[in-house]
């Protein structure tokens, strides 16, 4: 028996700064990222000072989570990969005219996460990232992930409602995507803050925002759920982080009542 716990954050979060970006990029993006680069102005206070090396620094990542009292973590994305218009949780998923770029972006993001980890190979378990606007792209993209040791599985961006030009992940086209996650034993994750509409730029957006985030961030289980994924692929491993979990037994049980009303009357 020990008198300690061994405690383990299951959502951090890290990301290369540009310059470091560069150097994993396909190179047959330079010029148009170099391009890019010198339009491209941080919106984010935290991220213009000292403090947004602990993205990157082994030494200042390690004296901060084991001055928290943590031995490992998971690892989600940050800062802004190449191409992206804002930080990367929040960004939309590309447009057709974008997805080229955007794509290569994320890319980048994902071999310099598993340099990263690979640094730590104990303490670091990387989530890679694929867009799901082709689904032949993204099992790629995630069968790279599996074979280059980001074992903290892969994020999907969830379309928001908006968003016409990407499957709802609910569309059974997605099904050979969540079969080789399920092969592969890659955990598909969401997280909070993803799969907002434009709610523009009025008084009330930012206000509209933080009420409506928590709704949003749950409607992928829900589709998934409502759609049948979790039957057709029973070993499929989802993860949800930083979204709570106190919603999911109400939801569930509100589920249950309206299908047992469906199956009793035949009626939606």
């Amino acid at each position: 028996m020990t008198d300690h716990y061994t405690i383990i954050s299951a959502d951090c979060h890290a990301g290369a700064n540009h310059e470091t970006y560069r150097e994993y990029l396909d190179p047959a993006y330079l010029d148009d990222f170099d391009a890019w680069r010198n339009k491209y102005k941080n919106p984010f206070r935290d991220l213009q000072d000292g403090g947004r090396v602990r993205n990157w620094d082994d030494d200042r990542r390690n004296s901060d989570l084991y001055a928290d009292g943590q031995v490992a973590e998971v690892i989600y994305p940050n800062t802004v990969p190449p191409f992206f218009p804002s930080f990367v949780l929040f960004a939309k998923p590309p447009k057709p005219e974008e997805y080229e770029h955007r794509r290569a972006g994320l890319q980048a993001h994902n071999r310099w996460l598993a340099d990263f980890c690979s640094r730590f190979p104990n303490q670091r378990a990387g989530i890679g990232q694929v867009f799901l606007n082709n689904v032949d792209d993204a099992i790629e993209d995630v069968r790279w992930i599996a074979e280059n040791g980001l074992r903290g599985g892969v994020l999907i961006a969830s379309p928001p409602p908006d968003c016409k030009y990407v499957p709802p992940l609910y569309d059974p086209a997605l099904d050979p995507f969540w079969r080789e996650c399920e092969e592969l034993g890659i955990p598909v994750n969401s997280h909070g803050g993803t799969g907002l509409p434009d709610f523009g730029r009025y008084p009330a957006s930012a206000l509209l925002f933080i009420t409506e985030v928590s709704f949003y961030s749950q409607r992928p289980f829900s589709q998934l759920l409502l759609s049948g994924v979790f039957e057709r692929f029973p070993r499929l491993k989802f993860v949800m982080a930083e979204m709570g979990c106190a919603w999911i037994e109400p939801m569930i049980e509100r589920y249950d009542s309206l299908l047992a009303q469906i199956r009793a009357t035949g009626r939606t």
